[in-house]
This record gives structure tokens, C-alpha cells and sequence, in this order.
């Protein structure tokens, strides 16, 4: 049985109402930035390769083919690595978030908590300064004893699903009734 019909299962069975959102720190989009420089950096490597096959000489002496087919190969890699830890039993928490709680994934071990079990802080951060400065706000959900369930760093997109995790967390806790699910 897979991870999401499991995890679907004991939402259904813990009456957490119907199913709403997946949400993980890890961004699954990363290939948009990175497969369009793999695949010019890939242009540019066979470029270079078609004018030192006809004899014409490399750019940079020769170097530029090893060095741009090794740079060309990381950024292809780069975009598997959020799939990577996203997977089933990957490192990387993974939250199905139902209208009254979540069933958190981490590993193999699923765990059913309901959202008035759980405690969201937030905290604004910044690095760096003038061009080169990063900011964000880092959302650390913690359970009752004291555990952290999962943290979302602050610099990803909006597309990991934490914004509507928030929104069924403070709609649950609020307790007006039956919480509807979060639209953007």
C-alpha cells in the first residue's frame, strides 16, 4: 500500500474530515530552475566538443568541454534532489494536512496528530546584507510534548504547502465550527 493511500487511510480513521493539502519542506518545482541551465550548459559542452572534433580548438585550451559536461551533469542532478528527499521514506517530513489535523510521514513512520495538538511558531530571519541579503520567516511545528514535528526554513516558494498548513491550523484552533479548507 502506498505512503498516501496509508497516510489517507488514518486521517479518514482518526475523523480528521475530508483530505486538504500536501505539504513539505523540500520544494518539488526545482527543476524549473535548474533543467533550463543543465540543458544550455548541455548545449554549450557539445558546442564546444563539434569545434575540437574539427579541429578548430576549444575554448578555454580544451578545458571548457570536461569542465562544462561535469558542471552539466550536476545541474540535471539538482533537479532529482527534492524528488529525493521527498520520496517514501526519505529524509524530509511530509504532511498530509486534513481539515481538523495532519498525518506526518517521516521515514516509515506515519503519525496522526490533530491540529490542537500541535503549536506553530514563527520566526523572521535575515542574512547577509544590501544585493546579497536573504530573508524569510522560518515556521517550526511542535507537538505537545515538545517534539518537532517538521520546520520549514522560510526560503522556499509558496508551492511547499506551508501558507495553507498554517490556514487549517489557525481554522482549527479557532473552533468556529467546521473549519473550511484554505484557499489561496
Amino acid at each position: 500500500m502506498r505512503e498516501r493511500d496509508k497516510a489517507l487511510g488514518m486521517g479518514k480513521g482518526a475523523d480528521y474530515g475530508s483530505y486538504v493539502r500536501f505539504a513539505c519542506p523540500a520544494y518539488s518545482h526545482a527543476w524549473v530552475f535548474f533543467g533550463p541551465l543543465g540543458v544550455l550548459q548541455g548545449w554549450g559542452t557539445t558546442v564546444d566538443l563539434v569545434h575540437i572534433f574539427k579541429g578548430e580548438g576549444g575554448w578555454l585550451h580544451g578545458w571548457f568541454a570536461p569542465l562544462s559536461g561535469l558542471w552539466t551533469v550536476f545541474m540535471i542532478g539538482c533537479c532529482f534532489v527534492s524528488r529525493y528527499e521527498r520520496r517514501t521514506g526519505g529524509p524530509t517530513p511530509r504532511l498530509y494536512c486534513f481539515q481538523l489535523g495532519v498525518v506526518v510521514a517521516t521515514g516509515d513512520v506515519l503519525r496522526a496528530y490533530r491540529w490542537t495538538e500541535l503549536t506553530i511558531h514563527r520566526k523572521k530571519w535575515r542574512s547577509g546584507s544590501g544585493e546579497s541579503a536573504d530573508w524569510g520567516t522560518r515556521i517550526t511545528v511542535v507537538a505537545r510534548d515538545g517534539s518537532v514535528v517538521v520546520v520549514f526554513p522560510g526560503n522556499e516558494p509558496d508551492g511547499a504547502g506551508c501558507w495553507e498548513m498554517e490556514k487549517l491550523h489557525e481554522a482549527a484552533v479557532r473552533g468556529s465550527g467546521e473549519p473550511r479548507p484554505a484557499t489561496p
